[in-house]
């Protein structure tokens, strides 16, 4: 038998497609594959998922859901059950199962952020913000569409980040080494003391994205030290299974002084989480 373990974000499906025995003495689970999808219909992406691995709608035990869209999911496909996962409980156990810790602050970076504090004997959801890859790609193009002679386009997550790797903020931004000789406390003279403050005639494309870019991350993790114990911070979410993404976030950790671990699928953590949540709170139970 499969079970279908999906997360249902704003912007992109993804899934998890696992099989499962069992016998008398055990339940052997193995991944079968995994993928993601722009949002489309939902049973035209059901169906695209079981054909793509040869599985009969018959032999899919379960589909279990997570993410926002999946609010707007009846209780089963073509006959297939669906079991829900609230989506701060998939966030937690995804972030928990991947870093193998027992406790943490779970930050989840996808179309916007939330952060979640879960020792999986309980999951509260302790802040969020609007800010995340949404804002990148909707913000990145308004600004690149009033600095560019070119027709204005859509660029997308990864062009958008790779040009932000090409610039520098610091002709966008108000540093704190532009109005101060020297580090203030615990900020340095590379800290940003005002975003968007300090536009120069320097500027470029690149800069700009670089500027926003910046702001969305820093005001995360300020956000972040706001809201949380001491407690270690697990980065998931496709947006930090970027390389430079990471290095921006321990570079910003320096000083909010937060802990900070990235786990290896960050992007498919929400899932992963859903069909941990369901394998080790609700199956047992059925």
């Amino acid at each position: 038998m499969y079970i279908l373990s999906l997360d249902f974000g704003s912007t992109n499906f993804k899934y998890l497609v696992l099989s499962i025995s069992e016998n008398e003495k055990e339940t052997n689970i193995d991944l079968v594959g995994k993928g993601r999808n722009a949002v489309t219909d939902f049973a035209t992406f059901i169906l695209e998922v079981l054909n793509s691995y040869n599985i009969d709608k018959k032999n899919v035990e379960k589909i279990v859901a997570t993410g926002t869209g999946s609010s707007f999911l009846g209780n089963d496909f073509d006959g297939i059950e669906i079991i829900k996962v609230d989506e701060f409980n998939a966030i937690a156990y995804g972030g928990l199962v991947l870093s193998k810790l027992d406790k943490a602050n779970v930050v989840s970076i996808g179309t916007g952020t939330t952060i979640v504090y879960s020792d999986l004997k309980r999951v509260d959801r302790i802040g969020g913000t609007g800010l995340g890859g949404g804002t990148l790609v909707g913000l990145g193009n308004a600004v690149l569409s009033d600095v560019s002679n070119e027709e204005a386009k859509v660029v997308n997550f990864k062009t958008l980040i790779d040009m932000a790797k090409n610039g520098d903020k610091t002709n966008v931004d108000l540093m704190i080494g532009d109005i101060n000789k020297g580090d203030i406390g615990n900020l340095t003279v590379d800290i940003t003391a005002a975003n968007f403050a300090a536009i120069n005639k320097k500027a470029n494309k690149y800069d700009y994205v670089a500027a926003v870019l910046n702001m969305i991350l820093e005001n995360i993790a300020l956000l972040v030290k706001a809201v949380s114990n001491d407690e270690t911070v697990v980065y998931i979410g496709t947006m930090v299974s970027d390389e430079y993404i990471r290095k921006c976030l321990l570079k910003i950790s320096e000083y909010t002084g937060n802990k900070i671990v990235f786990v290896e699928d960050s992007e498919y953590a929400i899932v992963i989480g859903a069909w941990e949540y369901y394998l080790l709170n609700i199956r047992k139970n059925y």
